[in-house]
């Protein structure tokens, strides 16, 4: 009778083993969130290795991904003039030569809210009185660079 007793009690925990969840000691860091993308960061961890033979890798930190997609932004080469900034209605964006680019604007919550293009144009206006009052960012996109003026909308 203490034979199927005991294996009784014991048949649950038999389902349940060992989770090791990622822990960090660090002195400051933080988790954020928005939407589907969450960004974790953490201050203090001064040694971040990767070992690495034949068949293994074995990276140091439980921030570091096994899949890292990165962007590399690299600043428009030629001479840009955006004015006036502040903006009350108008936003004029001047190139030094013409070029075909892709104009975004994105409010501060990420949203696009205004997009234009330049046709092998060097001046463009954009409409900033449809907007509120708030800071935005316009992004300069050609084939291959990329260029990020902050501005700010005001009345």
């Amino acid at each position: 009778m203490k034979k199927p007793l005991l294996i009784l009690l014991c048949f649950p925990f038999i389902g349940f083993g060992q989770v090791l969840a990622p822990s960090l000691v660090s002195s400051s860091g933080n988790t954020f969130s928005s939407g589907n993308v969450i960004m974790d960061f953490s201050l203090g961890e001064v040694v971040i290795t990767t070992h690495l033979n034949s068949s293994n890798i074995l990276t140091q930190g439980f921030h570091q991904e096994i899949l890292k997609v990165t962007t590399q932004v690299v600043n428009i080469d030629i001479k840009t003039k955006v004015f006036p900034n502040p903006t009350t209605s108008s936003l004029t964006i001047e190139l030094d030569k013409k070029i075909s680019a892709e104009l975004l604007v994105y409010d501060i919550k990420g949203r696009v809210v205004i997009k234009d293009k330049l046709n092998n144009e060097n001046t463009k206006t954009l409409n900033f009185g449809i907007l509120k009052q708030g800071n935005y960012l316009l992004y300069i996109n050609t084939s291959d660079q990329q260029s990020i003026y902050k501005i700010q909308k005001i009345r």
